[in-house]
């Protein structure tokens, strides 16, 4: 045998041994939906600065392992000057908080800041060290494999009651969502579906969803979860649960709210 042949054979070997070891080519994705707000006097800026990020956060965002990162504005009342953001990104690196901290040493991002946290109004829930407030992810599904390179990218939110037996109850019901209604999502191609629970204000409870759509039929495919047997039933459960806002659209449960910021 050849030596050439010899080092091809030790790399298919190797490739083949890493795809068959649990995580050795993918690295675990931690998915992350973050809150703050924002006064509707600052609205056009903050547009006009994310329509137009600086190439170094944007490579700074990437160094940093962190991808598919959306922000979405939105406010729960209307005809109010309290509007706020919500993000959600994905770090596919090995340490969160290096990359963290990366970030935050970086100078160009720290010229950034400069721009746009004064247009910013942190939340009075946040943690101690926070600036943006980490949500809790009380929903994931992955949804079913696809080659689409584009997808489209949805964010909403909607109210919950503020009662802790009402809450406990929500998060519950979704810690084990039922087979049907799982299937009933890939059905309607969705996919990397996430839904994050917070508090705007003590006592404000909110919930804000992040999904992809895959399809190419978006209404008729929400009309076919809507006749879905098991879905209606799912519903009579979580449906009273919910604080529907009065900033939805015509025919929503969940208010849509606004990307103004992506990075792939």
């Amino acid at each position: 045998m050849s030596t050439l042949h010899s080092f091809k054979s030790v790399v298919v070997f190797l490739s083949l041994s890493c795809l068959l070891l649990a995580g050795c080519s993918q690295p675990e994705v931690k998915r992350v939906g973050s809150v703050i707000g924002i006064k509707k006097e600052n609205l056009a800026e903050y547009k006009r600065l994310h329509a137009h990020t600086w190439s170094g956060v944007l490579k700074m965002i990437n160094r940093a392992h962190i991808r598919n990162y959306s922000i979405y504005l939105g406010a729960p009342e209307k005809d109010t000057d309290d509007y706020y953001l919500f993000s959600y990104f994905e770090h596919v690196g090995d340490d969160y908080e290096k990359d963290r901290a990366k970030i935050a040493a970086d100078k160009t991002t720290q010229q950034w800041g400069k721009h746009t946290d004064p247009l910013q109004t942190p939340l009075p829930t946040r943690q101690e060290g926070e600036w943006w407030s980490q949500w809790q992810e009380v929903f994931h599904h992955d949804g079913p494999p696809h080659d689409c390179k584009n997808p489209k990218r949805f964010g909403s939110i909607i109210g919950l009651n503020s009662e802790p037996e009402k809450i406990i109850a929500y998060t519950q019901l979704h810690a084990a969502v039922w087979p049907g209604v799982l299937d009933a999502i890939d059905r309607a191609n969705i996919r990397n579906y996430s839904i994050y629970h917070g508090e705007l204000e003590p006592g404000k409870h909110l919930l804000f969803s992040y999904f992809e759509y895959i399809g190419d039929d978006f209404a008729g495919d929400m009309e076919r979860i809507g006749r879905d047997k098991v879905t209606q039933v799912w519903w009579t459960y979580t449906d009273p649960l919910q604080i529907p806002l009065p900033t939805r659209g015509a025919g929503e449960h969940w208010a849509a709210v606004e990307e103004v910021f992506h990075a792939d």
